[in-house]
């Protein structure tokens, strides 16, 4: 009944790959060179509509490399001529499931006319060769060829999904989760599932000194620090101060970032740098956990407060009721009599950090983002979208759990997750 449909792209998972997210964004996972390939089918050779499907996705890169290609000038109009023409056909095959008027809605100011006839025009009444000849035509001899091409493009793009759903995870591992979430917001329909990652981001924002600690560790130990200052404005000098002051005599085999060499050379020292910092904002995370441990009963977290499980003479650590040896036993800014107690040093840098990441004026636009487009699940055509897991009993039936003295289960529980996100 609600007939023809437009195409839905499901995607999840991207932590930060910026690069991989932008080529399935701009080819919708194969579904723009499906078109190009019901379009023209046999009657183009298969490099060709290669090379028409990478000029979709990326028109403004590839445009000076086929221009290139051409002889002369004659050979580059009527290379625009050619090429003006494919785009036409598969751009009407890709509107074919939308409205005229929503067509209408998303065709350039600056062309709109023009592209709106060359997509709806009837052929009853015109010679198709001819009239779409006179029209190209005109558009190369203005030249208007490439503002066209590139016009033209981006309609498909947009015209040949209908709405992106994000199945959760933007952050962490990846270099880039800024590029992402900038590409997200000029996305024209998008809606976001939270993932557990994206939610730790989400408190950081709010100022959670332990969600930035569990961001801060997740970015060291991924080499991307970098990221957070370049590109969030987050200003780790203080933290990189007290790391050095305590922990760079230390054996920082076991705090090493995962670095990828294929995305540069990294200096030793800088390498360095991340690890002292890695394991300073670790120890303060697990300072932090043992105080959320004791403030909230209902996570049934007891036994995971690890700082009061050493036995800092020993060098072991237990763990439901087995004795593990500590791999790292220099703790100097730890009070085995109190161990949860932050020191004052650590206290400043935290405050520095909360202050930093409050005032990040590009994360704050880009969590704000996630709370109008996000939430813990989604329901479209009677499918739930949901990142990681709805807890069940071994029945199949929906768990309860308790929060706050209520117990909630099934989509009770998940309302009361996304309310109390955006309480915090």
């Amino acid at each position: 009944m609600k007939l023809p449909k437009g195409t839905e792209h499901f995607i999840s998972d991207l932590h930060g790959e910026n690069e991989a997210f932008v080529h399935i964004l701009n080819s919708a996972s194969g579904v723009i060179r499906e078109k190009v390939d019901a379009v023209l089918g046999k009657t183009v050779p298969e490099d060709q509509r290669a090379d028409l499907a990478t000029l979709i996705y990326y028109p403004v890169e590839k445009l000076p490399y086929l221009k290139a290609q051409c002889a002369d000038e004659k050979a580059l109009a009527e290379w625009y001529r050619v090429t003006l023409l494919r785009l036409i056909d598969i751009c009407r095959l890709v509107s074919s499931k939308h409205t005229r008027d929503y067509v209408r809605k998303c065709l350039p100011v600056s062309c709109g006319y023009i592209l709106d006839e060359l997509l709806h025009a009837h052929f009853e009444d015109h010679n198709k060769t001819q009239y779409y000849g006179q029209i190209v035509g005109s558009i190369i001899e203005n030249g208007r060829a490439e503002p066209f091409i590139i016009r033209l493009c981006q309609l498909i793009k947009r015209l040949a999904v209908d709405r992106l759903h994000v199945v959760g995870d933007l952050f962490d591992r990846g270099p880039r989760p800024d590029v992402i979430l900038d590409r997200l917001m000029e996305h024209n329909n998008v809606d976001i599932q939270w993932g557990n990652h994206d939610v730790v981001w989400m408190g950081a924002a709010a100022g959670s000194p332990l969600c930035i600690c569990t961001v801060m560790k997740t970015t060291l130990s991924y080499h991307n620090h970098g990221m957070l200052e370049d590109h969030y404005g987050i200003n780790l000098r203080h933290l990189l101060r007290f790391a050095e002051q305590y922990y760079s005599g230390d054996d920082l085999t076991l705090w090493m970032p995962h670095v990828d060499e294929a995305r540069g050379t990294h200096t030793a020292g800088a390498v360095h740098r991340c690890a002292v910092m890695h394991k300073a904002i670790t120890i303060m995370m697990f300072k932090l956990e043992c105080r959320m441990i004791d403030r909230n009963p209902d996570f049934k977290m007891a036994g995971r407060d690890f700082l009061r499980h050493i036995d800092y003479q020993a060098g072991t650590v237990e763990y439901n009721g087995k004795v593990y040896p500590l791999r790292d036993r220099s703790f100097p800014t730890v009070d085995p009599a109190d161990p949860a107690k932050l020191t004052a040093e650590e206290q400043k840098v935290l405050d520095r950090l909360v202050d930093s990441f409050r005032n990040s004026e590009k994360l704050q636009r880009h969590i704000a983002f996630l709370y109008a487009k996000g939430g813990v699940y989604h329901t479209e055509n009677g499918n739930l979208l949901y990142h990681g897991a709805v807890p069940l009993t071994e029945t199949g039936a929906f768990a309860a759990e308790t929060f706050e003295g209520k117990s909630y289960s099934g989509r009770a529980r998940l309302d009361y997750c996304d309310a109390r996100a955006r309480r915090g």
